[in-house]
């Protein structure tokens, strides 16, 4: 990656410190960057950025969410992505087995100026003959969506920043002008603090945890189209798949609450993949898997992204509960954590 690697001793002080080097942390360095905000360090506590959630990412660039923030970030995040190379144009197929859902969808894309082609379970099987007996009644085409290179763009979020790597932050304590961050390495005097620490935020200052979920994702064996549209089930059996490569990327969008941390893949998670595929009749069902990982996400209570000051802490801006759409968001969340960082300097 092309961020600033430590060459020594952390400084006694500065403007801004980062807590995490997931996708809101670089994110938020990249868009102080563009501000002319200088001064600005981000400790990971890990050997590389992006470890736990950002870099396990299916990388499937979804404007289109389930509320109407995250969708706003969404939409801005992939109108950015779309000016760096980490972003593929392949379009994106929602679809639904239930007509509340695919209009309520339908609404929101009309809301948010997002060009859709809305049309029934021809849609989906003109593209992903593989699932014949998927359970849809409706879909709607996004020609707008994509996928996103996720190495690719937490690589060019960090070009420029420096990023202290293996530095994990013990605890966060209010000072005159600001906070005392003290890390495993030594102190660091900040203005500004901003809490980017993914499934851990809240822990270091007293917030409110998150609740963290365990996904996984599968690589078959599987070849489709080079721009075959990524197919995004949105109803009972719900489940993704796309194109990687030469194979297919697909998740049993499952979710086990679990602690933050390395999350390691299982059974039950490929069990619950090789059941939905056999319900949709799917040749799929029976192919090698090649590769295989787990991720976390990590949520709000209310679900909503935590972006902004802190109420009671001045010194504070959080950047946490990205639930999922940190990908396709991440140029967005900073762009908003960003003016919120200028606003308490």
């Amino acid at each position: 990656m092309g961020y600033k690697r430590s060459v020594g001793d952390l400084p006694a002080s500065a403007n801004v410190v980062i807590i995490g080097a997931g996708f809101a942390g670089v994110a938020t360095a990249w868009a102080l960057q563009r501000l002319g905000i200088s001064d600005v360090i981000v400790l990971e506590r890990e050997v590389q950025p992006g470890r736990f959630a950002s870099g396990r990412s299916a990388g499937l660039g979804r404007q289109l969410a389930e509320d109407e923030d995250t969708t706003r970030l969404t939409v801005r995040g992939a109108e950015l992505m779309r000016q760096l190379p980490a972003w593929a144009p392949t379009g994106g197929v929602l679809s639904f087995d239930d007509e509340v859902t695919a209009n309520a969808y339908l609404d929101r894309a009309r809301r948010h100026d997002v060009a859709v082609e809305p049309g029934l379970k021809d849609l989906v099987m003109a593209r992903w003959p593989q699932l014949p007996d998927l359970r849809i009644t409706h879909a709607l085409l996004v020609p707008s969506d994509g996928t996103i290179d996720v190495g690719g763009l937490l690589s060019l979020l960090s070009q420029g920043v420096r990023i202290e790597v293996a530095t994990p932050v013990v605890r966060v304590e209010a000072a005159n002008r600001g906070a005392s961050v003290i890390t495993a390495r030594g102190s660091i005097a900040a203005r500004v603090v901003v809490d980017a620490s993914g499934a851990w935020a809240g822990e270091l200052v007293a917030g409110e945890p998150l609740a963290t979920f365990k996904r996984h994702v599968f690589i078959l064996d599987a070849t489709v189209g080079e721009w075959t549209p990524w197919l995004w089930h949105l109803g009972a059996g719900e489940l993704y798949v796309r194109r990687d490569g030469a194979s297919v990327l697909s998740s049993p969008c499952d979710s086990a609450a679990c602690p933050p941390g390395h999350q390691e893949p299982d059974l039950v998670g490929e069990a619950h993949l090789r059941r939905l595929l056999d319900e949709a009749n799917s040749d799929l069902a029976g192919l090698p898997i090649t590769r295989r990982w787990a991720c976390q996400r990590a949520f709000t209570e209310d679900r909503k992204m935590r972006l902004g000051r802190d109420p009671s802490k001045p010194w504070l801006v959080w950047a946490a509960g990205l639930g999922g759409h940190g990908a396709t968001a991440a140029p967005a969340v900073g762009e908003r954590v960003a003016a919120a960082v200028v606003e308490a300097l």
